[in-house]
């Protein structure tokens, strides 16, 4: 056992010295800043009443109440100083856990254990003895022992600093260490591995670390290339472009007597798939209809791969050779479907089943982010003031997952992208119009590190209600939008899928099938009609609006009443109007109230339900006539603007 330091200190530390190394602070004033913990607490998962100042964990029977959060920002070696301000009842002691899925292993854990005393309020645990840990810390969890029934821990402040200032402790403690790895003085990025699929028809970069000065050799496909390490050990190769195959070949390297060899290696299209909580839904928790259950769900794809990001918030762009260990590549099986995202999952077998080419897909799933986090320092700069950044993320949110998850993948080439998100975006005014800069923008740098050309595939939000109202109607235009303004961007629009009353909607087959058949339209050319009915324009035909549609397939059509339709008088004031089919590709409407309509709009709510549909089922888009000029220009500003 090693031991580590700790200090109990009933009275709180010097403000200067905590704030000026301060790295990140929760403070529990309310419920809305508790919702993002999650534990044993009385109330049910990750919800827990937060009564004067403190957040309050109650043993309801048997077991120890706990408290955990998802993940720091924070490597360890930044986050060496834990201070926990509560209450601790009649609890004895308090095991704090670390616990990561990033290299040197996965899900390597340490843990702390204190003593908890009745007199005693704010614990400051000095951790330097963990900072050869450089890892992302993935998961930070307080077990609270010895709580009789019924008796409460409140939990006032946590705070993780890194702590240089922190003097000598009074109490002394022991964790147990996680295994270490050896460090590899030979390596490629973390992306290349057995299993592997690499971008067909595009020069194939290769790239890796060795000792500086050392000869490196990569032979693959009847290719070798050679080159040297420079000062800091950095080195990259280029091989020729190399049409789709599903034969497998081993790819040989070699420095300084070390060797490499990752085998089972095919050659495809590779697919970037983004998004939060309801992209990273598990296939077999999503099943797709009875009729196709055998053919998804029971089958195994040896030449259909994926590979995961580790979940990794930084600070400043993470290397794309940093990670000693690299990462898996999977291939589909039945039997494993549980880590495999079902939207994802659905989009690549239609592909992969259509184009008869392997297909590898790369997983950046992070749920409840933003899509701010997920764009670099400079395209955020470029779109908003900091004023304007702070309320719409806070400025700590910003760019980690950009950093941590997307810098470390470039220059993998990639065929294309596909993203679902938004739902983080709609929780208030600031964020969900913030959106019509930070979506296009989000494929405006995507392009800038993949490629001017690269197509980008966009799901439209689902039917939710528990949001603001209308802030799900506006990311949905947000989206319709950028996919109507920016080339080579298709829309998958779901909301007849979704379910009002569950956030993480169950018909993922749906969504992931449409995504895929977008992808066989606009990529891969294939001539069926993989839109949904798009608004294009309108007339005014005495009291009634004509609305035209384009991607209709053989003809709009109603299923059941045809409703959701609104028009604004002079007044602007929005009325329910009477909707009719007029024609293939038209809708007229009207409201005996409105002599002179002005505007139209249709499904323009949270939760709208879905009544006009092409002939092919694909539901029309959410819309509405009279987008302010703004917004549009909005769009337009984040698709242009340089980084």
């Amino acid at each position: 056992m090693k031991t580590i330091l700790i200090m109990a200190l009933a009275t709180v530390l010097s403000v200067s010295a905590a704030d000026e190394a301060e790295r990140q602070v929760w403070r529990f004033r309310n419920a809305g800043e508790a919702v993002a913990w999650s534990g044993n607490g009385p109330l049910p998962h990750g919800v827990w009443p937060a009564r004067d100042g403190c957040l309050q964990l109650t043993l309801a029977s048997k077991g120890n109440p706990s408290l955990s959060r998802g993940e720091l920002l924070l490597p360890a070696e930044q986050a060496n100083v834990v201070q926990l301000q509560l209450e601790a009842g009649s609890a004895k002691k308090c095991r704090l856990f670390f616990a990561t899925d990033v290299s040197p292993r996965m899900n390597s854990q340490k843990l702390v254990e204190f003593e908890l005393k009745p007199e005693i309020k704010e614990y400051t645990l000095d951790l330097k003895a963990l900072s050869s840990w450089k890892n992302q810390i993935t998961q930070l969890r307080f077990d609270f022992l010895g709580l009789k029934t019924g008796e409460t821990v409140a939990v006032r402040c946590i705070k993780v600093f890194t702590g240089e200032k922190i003097s000598t402790p009074l109490v002394y403690t022991t964790y147990r260490p996680g295994e270490k790895s050896v460090v590899r003085e030979f390596r490629a990025g973390s992306l290349f591995n057995s299993n592997m699929v690499l971008q067909r028809d595009r020069p194939l970069p290769i790239w890796g670390r060795a000792k500086p000065g050392a000869e490196v050799i990569v032979q693959f496909a009847g290719q070798t290339r050679k080159t040297t390490t420079d000062a800091q050990g950095k080195w990259s190769v280029l091989l020729d472009a190399l049409p789709a195959s599903a034969m497998p070949r081993t790819m040989e390297l070699s420095a300084a007597g070390q060797k490499l060899s990752f085998t089972n290696i095919v050659v495809g299209d590779v697919w970037l798939c983004g998004g939060q909580s309801n992209m990273g839904g598990a296939a077999q928790d999503n099943a797709p209809p009875a009729e196709r259950r055998k053919e998804l769900l029971e089958t195994d794809y040896p030449d259909f791969r994926y590979v995961a990001m580790p979940g990794m918030h930084r600070e400043t762009p993470l290397p794309n050779d940093a990670m000693e260990d690299a990462l898996t590549w999977n291939t589909i099986r039945a039997d494993a479907l549980r880590s495999v995202s079902a939207v994802s999952y659905y989009f690549g077998q239609a592909v992969h089943t259509s184009q008869k080419i392997p297909v590898g897909l790369v997983f950046t799933i992070k749920a409840g982010s933003q899509v701010e986090q997920w764009m670099s320092r400079g395209t955020l700069r470029s779109i908003f003031s900091d004023e304007e950044l702070q309320n719409i993320s806070g400025q700590r949110l910003a760019s980690g997952l950009h950093n941590g998850m997307i810098a470390p993948l470039v220059p993998f080439p990639l065929r294309g992208a596909f993203w679902y998100q938004g739902e983080s975006n709609a929780d208030n005014e600031f964020k969900y119009m913030g959106y019509y800069r930070s979506l296009p923008a989000l494929v405006r740098e995507w392009r800038s590190l993949w490629g001017a050309g690269l197509p980008v595939l966009l799901v439209q939000l689902p039917a939710f209600e528990k949001y603001p109202t209308n802030s799900w109607a506006h990311i949905r235009e947000a989206q319709l939008l950028t996919s109507q303004r920016l080339p080579n961007v298709g829309l998958a629009v779901t909301f007849d899928e979704g379910d009002p009353t569950n956030l993480h909607p169950s018909n993922k087959y749906f969504v992931g099938t449409r995504l895929g058949n977008l992808a066989r339209s606009l990529v891969y050319g294939e001539k069926l009609e993989a839109s949904a009915p798009i608004y294009a324009g309108m007339e005014r035909r005495g009291q009634a609006l004509a609305l035209r549609f384009v991607h209709v397939g053989g003809g709009l059509k109603a299923r059941g009443a045809l409703t959701g339709f609104e028009l604004r008088g002079a007044d602007g004031t929005w009325q329910p109007a009477q909707a009719v089919l007029s024609g293939t590709d038209c809708v007229t409407v009207s409201c005996p109230a409105i002599a002179e309509p002005q505007a139209a709009r249709y499904a323009w709510k949270n939760d709208p339900v879905a009544t006009l549909f092409s002939d092919l089922g694909l539901p029309a888009s959410p819309f509405r006539t009279d987008t302010p000029a703004a917004l549009i220009q909005n769009i337009q500003s984040g698709a242009k603007r340089s980084p």
